[in-house]
C-alpha cells in the first residue's frame, strides 16, 4: 500500500513524502516548495498532472499520459504503460521506458531511453542508450553510446557516439561517431563529422570537413568540404567540393572531386570520373571515363577516354582499345590500344597499336602497328618499329638525346 494517496480528479498541494505516493486519475498535484520530493515509488493512473517538478525514487504512469509542468528526477527507472510522457522541464532518471510519446522541454540525461513511437527533446541528450520505435528529434546535442531508431532521426546540434542504427533517415548538426553509422534510407550531417564507418542503403551528405575510415554507399555521397578516409565504396555516385584524401575509392558509377583526390592506393571507376585539380595515387583503373587537371600514377589503366589539361605522368600508362586522350601522356612505359585517338605520347617504351592516331610521339624505343596514322613530330633516341601502312605526316627522326618532357 502507498503511503500517501491522492483521491481521482483531485486537487492537493504536496512537499516531502517519506514514502510512496499513489495518485488516482485525472489528479492534480502542486509542490509546496520547488518540487514534490517523494523518498519512494510514485505510482499514477492516467491523465495526471504535476503543476511543477517531481523529484522521486522511480516512476510508475499507466493508461493514459502523465504531464509533469516542471523537471522530472528519478534515480531510478521511469516507466509509462500505454500512454505518453509529457515534460516542460528536463529529465533525469536511471531508466527511461514510454510506450507512447515523449516529450521533454529541455535537457534529457539517463542511462537508458526507449520510446515506442516519437521522442522529442528541446535540449540536449546524454545516455548510454537510445531505442526509439518510430522518430527522434533532439534540438540540442546527443552524447549516448548507441542510437537505434526505427524512422528517422534528427540532432540539431553535435553528436557524440559508438553507433547510430536507423531504418529510415538521420540529421545531425555534425560531431563523432566512434563506431558504425548505419541507415537504412538517407544520413545527413549538416557540420563537421568524424566517423569509423557510413554504411547507407540510399544518400549521404556531409557538410564541411569530414574525416572518417570507411564510406559505404549504395546511392548517392555528397560532402561540401574536404573528405579524408580510408575507404570508399559507391554503387551509384559520389560528390566531394572541396579536396579528398585517403587510401582507396572504388566506384561503380560516377566520381566528382572539385579539387584534388590524393590517394595512396587505387582509384578505380566503373564509370565516370570528374577532378577538378590533381589526381594523384598508387594506380588508376578507370572502365569509362576520367578527366582531371592533371594525373599522377605508378600505373594508369584507362578502358575508355582521358582529358587533361596537364597531362598523365605515370610509370606505365595503358590506354584500352578505342581509348580517347585529351591532353599529353608522360610514362616509362606508354600503351595505345586499337583504334585510338591521343595526342601527345612522351616515354621511354612506347606501344601504339593498329589503326590508332597520335599527333605527336617522343621516345627511347617505338612500336607502331599497321595501319596508325601519326600527324606530327616523331622524335626517338633508341629504337624505331614500324609496321607495314603506318602513316606518317612528317618524317620521323633520330636524335642522341630528346627534348624535355612538358613541365
Amino acid at each position: 500500500m502507498p503511503d500517501v494517496t491522492v483521491a481521482r480528479r483531485s486537487k492537493v498541494t504536496l512537499g516531502h513524502v517519506e514514502g510512496d505516493l499513489e495518485v488516482e486519475r485525472d489528479a492534480v498535484v502542486t509542490p509546496e516548495g520547488d518540487a514534490v520530493t517523494v523518498d519512494g515509488r510514485v505510482l499514477t493512473g492516467g491523465g495526471v498532472v504535476f503543476d511543477g517538478s517531481l523529484k522521486a525514487s522511480e516512476v510508475d504512469a499507466r493508461d493514459w499520459d502523465l504531464d509533469i509542468r516542471g523537471d522530472l528526477t528519478a534515480t531510478g527507472d521511469v516507466r509509462v504503460t500505454d500512454a505518453s510522457l509529457h515534460i516542460s522541464g528536463s529529465l533525469s532518471a536511471g531508466s527511461v521506458d514510454v510506450d507512447r510519446h515523449l516529450e521533454v522541454g529541455r535537457d534529457v540525461s539517463v542511462q537508458s531511453l526507449d520510446v515506442g513511437s516519437r521522442a522529442e527533446i528541446r535540449g540536449d541528450l546524454k545516455g548510454k542508450s537510445v531505442d526509439v520505435g518510430g522518430s527522434l528529434q533532439v534540438h540540442g546535442s546527443a552524447e549516448v553510446e548507441y542510437i537505434d531508431a526505427g524512422g528517422s532521426v534528427q540532432v540539431s546540434g553535435q553528436v557524440a557516439c559508438e553507433s547510430i542504427d536507423v531504418g529510415g533517415s538521420v540529421i545531425v548538426g555534425g560531431g563523432k561517431v566512434d563506431g558504425e553509422i548505419d541507415v537504412g534510407g538517407s544520413f545527413e550531417s549538416t557540420g563537421p563529422l568524424e566517423f569509423e564507418e557510413i554504411d547507407v542503403g540510399g544518400s549521404v551528405r556531409l557538410g564541411g570537413d569530414s574525416v572518417g575510415k570507411r564510406i559505404d554507399v549504395g546511392g548517392v555521397v555528397k560532402v561540401s568540404g574536404n573528405l579524408k578516409f580510408e575507404e570508399i565504396d559507391v554503387g551509384g555516385t559520389i560528390e566531394i567540393e572541396g579536396n579528398a584524401e585517403g587510401n582507396e575509392v572504388d566506384i561503380g558509377g560516377v566520381l566528382t572531386v572539385k579539387q584534388n583526390l590524393t590517394l595512396r592506393d587505387t582509384l578505380e571507376v566503373g564509370g565516370k570520373c570528374k577532378i577538378g585539380g590533381t589526381l594523384s595515387a598508387d594506380q588508376v583503373e578507370i572502365g569509362g571515363w576520367v578527366e582531371a587537371a592533371e594525373i599522377k600514377a605508378r600505373k594508369v589503366e584507362v578502358g575508355g577516354s582521358i582529358v587533361t589539361e596537364k597531362g598523365v605522368r605515370a610509370e606505365s600508362i595503358i590506354i584500352g582499345d578505342r581509348g580517347r586522350v585529351k591532353g599529353p601522356l608522360i610514362g616509362d612505359t606508354v600503351e595505345i590500344g586499337e583504334k585510338s585517338e591521343v595526342e601527345e605520347v612522351y616515354g621511354k617504351r612506347i606501344v601504339i597499336e593498329e589503326r590508332s592516331k597520335v599527333e605527336l610521339i617522343h621516345g627511347v624505343d617505338v612500336q607502331i602497328e599497321e595501319g596508325c596514322r601519326i600527324l606530327g613530330e616523331v622524335l626517338y633516341s633508341g629504337s624505331l618499329d614500324a609496321e607495314e601502312d603506318v602513316s606518317f605526316e612528317v618524317k620521323p627522326q633520330k636524335v642522341s638525346s630528346l627534348p624535355n618532357v612538358p613541365a
